[in-house]
This record gives structure tokens, C-alpha cells and sequence, in this order.
């Protein structure tokens, strides 16, 4: 079948790989300004720190939460959370920064606490999202601006509502645990006051109408609004719900049988599902956006995949095809593995391209494509400034302030190169599925955390002779030559015009084209001018 993923999925090149304020015309034009922002708080941050730290509670114990959420107004978009807390505090933080969204904490307002007898407890704001009680107190109410991101690649991240619908990711909204050495704050969250004919969206275990059991306040995602529906199927052990809103071009079913198909594919390369139950929310951005345009995010459980609307159901369904390959692949990794640290360059950077061979399996990417793909990366990755002045591992550690691009296209790039020489190196007969799926084996049900970066190189290293590898494209700051890196395989990066195109070579031995089909390559049909062999 002839695909359509490049026409219409490639803007996730721009989405996913190279800044995201290039993508969205907006006023911020590329991560350097969110850099600048990140490094404006830093200063101002620092200086309530320290009083912040004395003011929170030394204990071990888990903390939770009764909350009720009502919707004040749809226009502006505001909300009440008021509540209580198992334990007294003076210190009341909320989160300020999250993946790249800035100033948080200033949605938040008229701020009132009080204490365990109902009796007021004063209190003053020491910082955007950080507040001081005169004494412990247990009690709160405040509101929320819930107004939409001012950029859009920030949508799938944090909380806002709009007339339609919304999403209210708890990690953002409520209080921040003070209990140090807790592992995750759990509660109730009920919502009061919905607006007519709206309902309420979420993998967390329902207690009664719109009130609902929170096991992990951070990894909880509500998504509330005007007809939402909902799609449920089993893949393997694991529950999958499909849960949606608004008019697309194409079906429900279109959606929930291509996530189902992906999901078994990665359950085949991994070895088993990660979780018991899964969801994935598919709606529209808050603004207007082109149809090329996705933004994305796993968190728990949870995929929420924001996408634009294309009048075409081929086209649109092209168009999702990679965002749901690549997220839903998070399921599993980094979220069903117990790894923690900046190993942002595998489960990104080297997931990025495991979506790509995803693809090809399920008929939904060509060879061509493919290549397409990697050229579009190896463009990406030339395009910044000093790529090579650190490693992906020192590039993982300012993700989200100046080195997205390194992050997902270098990562990428490299995760080919790995996969190609460990292909030629055992015959075909080791890839870099036998990586994930040995990462799965180990740490799925692991007690202890252990760090990711170490976990990852390692099992990198012992599936194959691969350690020199690691230490070139992933330990090291270097450059990436891909048209020497890639010339032994059969490829090459034909020179000329403004962009990278990737194509086999004119004259190519039976080993390599042994080699390119484990990937895809289908001589017969893959026209080369010129083309030839060597014996």
C-alpha cells in the first residue's frame, strides 16, 4: 500500500524534533527565548528556597488529598479548588514550570487557608506558586486561570478549558507535597458544578458520578466537555479505552482499530503490555492550527494527543499514524519501566525512530519514507548551532531549554546507526527491538529504581559489541558524518540542493541488500537510476 504518512506526518519533524516555537506562529520563535525565561526565574526562585525548605514538613509519610473542583466560568476560563490535606503545612507551593510551560503558579488566586477546627489561618505569597502560613494548616480554597497556553506546543502539558472542553491535569492544579521521601500524594477529586451535558473523561477509578479515587495526583489527567465518547478494547491483559471529542474526518473506529493494532505491535516487541489499563485522548487544540499539526504527551497511563483537523479522512488519519506510534510506545517506556534520570535520548530520540520501524511493519510507512525520515533528522540535527559541543547524555539534561533538537533528531540519527551496525554485526539476527525488550525484562517490575542512563548503555552495550559505538555516538561529544556512516550499509546521502536525501547506493553488494530488507528494501520496487550490484 502505497503510504501517505510522509505528505501529511512529517510536521512532527518540526513538532517533536526541532524547537517547537518554529512550528506555531506565535511570538516566541524558538527555545532560546524559553531558555532566557527558564533563567529569568532561577534568580527570583533561588531566594525563596531556602525559607521554603525550613518551612516544609520532615516526614516519610504518604499525603493525600479531598478535593472538589467547580467551574466558575467558561469565559474567562476559571475554576475553585478548595479542599483539605491529611497534614498541616505552613509551607504551600504549587508547581510553576512544566515541560517548557512557564509561570504556573501565577493562574493561581485568592489563596485562603485554615486549619483542622475551620479557623482561618493567615497567609503571603512568597513567589509565583509559593505561599507561607503563619501556622500548620490543613484547609484550602483558592482559583485558577485556566485560560489556554499562549503556545500551543504547551497544550498537551498543562491544564486549560474552553468552552467545549478541557483538561485538568491535577499536577499543576493542586498543592505540592511537603512530605519528604514521599513517593507520590494520592486523594479524592470530585467535581461539582459541571456545566450542562459534559462529562468526565479519566483512566482514574471512578467512586461515584464525577467523584473519582487518585492513586498519584502527578500522573492524573481528567479530560472534561461537551460530547465526549468513549471506545473500550482489550489488548492482550491490558484494558484500552479510546475517549474523544468533536467532529474529525474519519471514525472513532478508524482511531481505536490503528491504536489497537500499534499497541499489539509494541506488546510484540516488548514482550508483554506494560500496564493493566491505558488510555488515549484525542481531541482538538484550544486555538486554531494547521492540520499538520500534534502535540503530544504521556503521562501514567495516560496518552494525550492534541491534533489539527484535516478535511481529508486519508490524510488525517496518515497524519496521526507517527504521534500515535511514537506516544504510545511511552506506555511502555519510560513509563512502564522503573528507570529514572535524563535518559530523554533513548525514550525519545531512539523512540522516535522504533516508531518509524513500527510503521513499516504495519504497512503504514515505506522504505523511502524511511529514509525520508532519517534525512529529515540528519537536516534537523545540522541546523543547530554547536550540536556537537556535548554528548545526547549532556543534551538530555536541557531538554526542555536548548537542546530539544538534539534530543530527538541526534537521538534519532544514532538509534539508526545502532540498528543498521548491529544488524550487519550479528547477521540480522539481533536489532534494536532486543534492546527494548531486554529493558522490559529487567526493570519492569524492578522494587528498586535505578537510573536510566546506566540501565540503558548498558543493555546497549551487552546486546551486541556495540560498546565502541555507545562511547562515539552517545558518551562523547561528536559529530555525526552520516554519509561515512552510513556508506557501509549500502546507503548514501546524495549531495546537492538544499536538503538531505537518503537513497541506496547506485552499486550495492548482496550482503547490504540482504541487510537494507530486514528494513524494508524491496529492489524490485525501489527504483535507483543506475542502479547495480557487486559480487
Amino acid at each position: 500500500m502505497k503510504s501517505l504518512w510522509p505528505s501529511f506526518c512529517f510536521s512532527f519533524i518540526k513538532t517533536r524534533m526541532i524547537p517547537f516555537r518554529l512550528h506555531f506562529k506565535q511570538k516566541r520563535n524558538n527555545d532560546e527565548l524559553q531558555a532566557s525565561r527558564l533563567k529569568a526565574h532561577r534568580f527570583r526562585l533561588a531566594l525563596t528556597t531556602i525559607l521554603f525548605v525550613m518551612l516544609c514538613a520532615v516526614s516519610s509519610r504518604a499525603e493525600d488529598l479531598n478535593v472538589r473542583i467547580s467551574i466558575i466560568s467558561l469565559s474567562p476560563a476559571r475554576v475553585k479548588i478548595e479542599g483539605e490535606r491529611s497534614s498541616g503545612a505552613r509551607a504551600w507551593s504549587f508547581r510553576n514550570i512544566y515541560a517548557g510551560a512557564m509561570n504556573l503558579g501565577e493562574r493561581i488566586e485568592s489563596l485562603s487557608l485554615s486549619d483542622a477546627n475551620g479557623a482561618s489561618v493567615a497567609v503571603r505569597k512568597l513567589a509565583p506558586g509559593e505561599y507561607e502560613a503563619v501556622s500548620a494548616a490543613t484547609r484550602f480554597s483558592y482559583e485558577v486561570k485556566m485560560d489556554a497556553p499562549d503556545f500551543d506546543s504547551d497544550a498537551s502539558h498543562v491544564s486549560w478549558l474552553t468552552k467545549m472542553r478541557g483538561f485538568f491535569m491535577l499536577g499543576d492544579l493542586l498543592p505540592l507535597s511537603n512530605e519528604k521521601g514521599a513517593a507520590k500524594m494520592s486523594g479524592v477529586v470530585q467535581f461539582v458544578s459541571l456545566p450542562e451535558k459534559w462529562t468526565v473523561a479519566t483512566s482514574a477509578r471512578a467512586e461515584a458520578e464525577s467523584r473519582f479515587d487518585v492513586d498519584d495526583v502527578d500522573k492524573a489527567v481528567f479530560f472534561i466537555g461537551q460530547d465526549v465518547r468513549r471506545r473500550q478494547q482489550r489488548v492482550r491483559s491490558m484494558e484500552f479505552e479510546f475517549v474523544t471529542s468533536g467532529e474529525w474526518a474519519f471514525s472513532d473506529e478508524d482511531v481505536a482499530s490503528m491504536a489497537v493494532n500499534i499497541l499489539k505491535d509494541h506488546a510484540e516487541t516488548f514482550g508483554g503490555v506494560a500496564l493493566n489499563h491505558s488510555m488515549l485522548i484525542l481531541a482538538p487544540f484550544p486555538h486554531a492550527v494547521g492540520a499538520d499539526n500534534w502535540n503530544a504527551e504521556t503521562r501514567g497511563n495516560t496518552v494525550t494527543l492534541l491534533a489539527g483537523k484535516s478535511p481529508s479522512k486519508t490524510a488525517a488519519l496518515a497524519q496521526l499514524s507517527f504521534p500515535l506510534a511514537h506516544e504510545l510506545f511511552h506506555l511502555w517506556i519510560p513509563n512502564g519501566l522503573a528507570l529514572d534520570g535524563n535518559y530523554d535520548w533513548f525514550y525519545e530520540g531512539f523512540t522516535l525512530y522504533q516508531a518509524l520501524r513500527a510503521g513499516i511493519r504495519l504497512n503504514l510507512l515505506s522504505f523511502q519514507d524511511y529514509l525520508n525520515a532519517m534525512s529529515k533528522a540528519y537536516d534537523a540535527y545540522k541546523s543547530v548551532t554547536n550540536r556537537d559541543k556535548g554528548s545526547l547524555l549532556d543534551a538530555s539534561l536541557e531538554r526542555w531549554t536548548v537542546s530539544p533538537v538534539l534530543v530527538y533528531n541526534k537521538g534519532m540519527l544514532a538509534a539508526f546507526l545502532y540498528d543498521l551496525t548491529l544488524q550487519k554485526q550479528t547477521k540480522g539476527k539481533r536489532s534494536l527491538e532486543d534492546v527494548y525488550k531486554e529493558l522490559f525484562r529487567l526493570y519492569r517490575n524492578s522494587e528498586a529504581r535505578k537510573d536510566g542512563n546506566a540501565a540503558v548503555l548498558s543493555v546497549l552495550n551487552s546486546t551486541g559489541d556495540m560498546k565502541e559505538f555507545t562511547h562515539r555516538y552517545i558518551e562523547s561529544a561528536g559529530a555525526i558524518d552520516l554519509p561515512a556512516a552510513i556508506a557501509p550499509f549500502g546507503l548514501q546521502v546524495d549531495a546537492g540542493g538544499v536538503r538531505s536525501h537518503i537513497s541506496v547506493a547506485a552499486s550495492t553488494s548482496g550482503a547490504q541488500r540482504d541487510l537494507l530488507r530486514k528494513f524494508g528494501y524491496n529492489e524490485k520496487t525501489y527504483a535507483v537510476v543506475g542502479h547495480g550490484t557487486k559480487r
